[in-house]
């Protein structure tokens, strides 16, 4: 019998395929096969929902202190997810009945994530509430629960320039710690020239450190300037539009990261330069404070005190007092609710919410919403203010 073949294979290969099949389900498992995609697999580390940690080393600096953060396996916690040089890990803190977060930019090498470690700077703040907590109570053994590292001070080839020009004051040096390390290693591909602020010789932080990567690394250059004293090495001054022209042809990225005065200090330096805003990337904006160029609502609303309604998607009803001066999302956290948060500065969106009744006011430094969320009346509390006594549905703890 002469064989039939199609794109040359015998037909009667064909005819066998339909019931060596049904022999395969037949003989498969009832049990629904339990199958990840490695996509979903990957996602669940590089953003996992929450991430058990163990302070291992704690070391002191001048006004602020290095914790060393591990994995912490006891609690789920294998491995930390890997992070990309600039980004920030958000702290969650039960002080007394206060629930709340802050987030923190990690100054550690990206490479010592898959090591599983991060390290942060905590300067205690002046009536910080939450730094001064973190520096007297953290200690070696302390467990925290921290975010999956978020934020968006990062480079970008796509966007910015082969040169960076950085600009720190303070604990602001920490991304770009984690910058100079990265090019030290080979994961980032950029050439940085650091301009770091500090008030005395004294207050440097990592001076050593930043001496030994530029040392080690002709991709890095470490200027300092001290606003107090003057010393040989060292610029005197602030950092000013003519000390970054000397070191800019203009066309060069600048990254800062510092405090709300000092981006105030530098948005006016970097006019006067003619920079074009996108060649600027400021860190965010952090918890937002009140200041003159808010004297049109402070003028109408100072002193009062407004009740917030606040729905959470578990149906529950929450009544808490709300100071015109301090942002709703403060407000919430003092009265014990665990608001959804991260950057504090309206820029992540983690704490979007229903405004349902009621006026709030945004300030313009922190204006972040989608066009579309300020059509419909959703809010950041992170950075908006009551006008008036107000209702919000958030999402509660736990909930998506």
């Amino acid at each position: 019998m002469k064989k039939e073949y199609l794109n040359n294979i015998p037909v009667e290969r064909f005819a066998q395929i339909i019931p060596s099949r049904r022999r395969i389900i037949e003989n498969a498992s009832a049990e629904f096969p339990k199958y990840e995609y490695n996509a979903n697999i990957l996602a669940k580390k590089l953003h996992p929902k929450v991430q058990h940690v163990v302070v291992s080393d704690v070391k002191k600096l001048n006004g602020a202190k290095l914790f060393t953060l591990r994995a912490d396996p006891e609690k789920g916690t294998d491995a930390l997810a890997y992070f990309q040089a600039g980004q920030y890990i958000s702290l969650e803190l039960a002080i007394g009945d206060s629930l709340l977060t802050r987030p923190y930019s990690l100054c550690s090498s990206p490479l010592q994530a898959l090591k599983g470690e991060y390290q942060i700077i905590v300067k205690t703040m002046k009536n910080g509430f939450a730094s001064e907590y973190i520096n007297t109570h953290f200690n070696i053994g302390t467990k925290i629960d921290i975010s999956a590292p978020s934020g968006f001070f990062c480079y970008e080839p796509l966007r910015d320039t082969k040169k960076v020009i950085g600009i720190a004051g303070g604990s602001g040096i920490a991304p770009f710690l984690s910058f100079a390390k990265a090019i030290a290693e080979g994961t980032e591909d950029f050439e940085l020239t650091l301009l770091y602020g500090s008030r005395t010789e004294e207050e440097i932080l990592f001076k050593e450190e930043l001496e030994e990567l530029q040392n080690r690394c002709g991709r890095i250059n470490v200027i300092h300037v001290l606003s107090d004293e003057e010393k040989e090495g060292y610029r005197h001054g602030f950092i000013s539009a003519e000390l970054i022209s000397e070191v800019s042809d203009r066309n060069d990225s600048v990254f800062v990261c510092g405090s709300q005065g000092m981006y105030d200090y530098i948005r006016k330096e970097t006019e006067k330069l003619g920079l074009p805003r996108k060649q600027i990337r400021f860190d965010a904006y952090g918890e937002y404070r009140l200041t003159d160029r808010d004297a049109e609502y402070l003028k109408d609303h100072q002193a009062k005190v407004y009740e917030l309604t606040v729905i959470t998607n578990d149906g529950i009803t929450h009544k808490v007092p709300v100071r015109c001066d301090e942002p709703i999302l403060v407000a919430l956290e003092r009265a014990g609710i665990k608001a959804p948060s991260r950057c504090r500065s309206g820029e992540c969106g983690w704490c979007r919410s229903r405004l349902v009744s009621g006026e709030v006011y945004t300030p313009e430094l922190t204006e972040r919403r989608r066009q579309y969320d300020k059509v419909v009346g959703y809010i950041h509390p992170c950075c908006s203010f009551a006008c008036s006594d107000c209702k919000i549905m958030i999402n509660c703890e736990g909930m998506e």
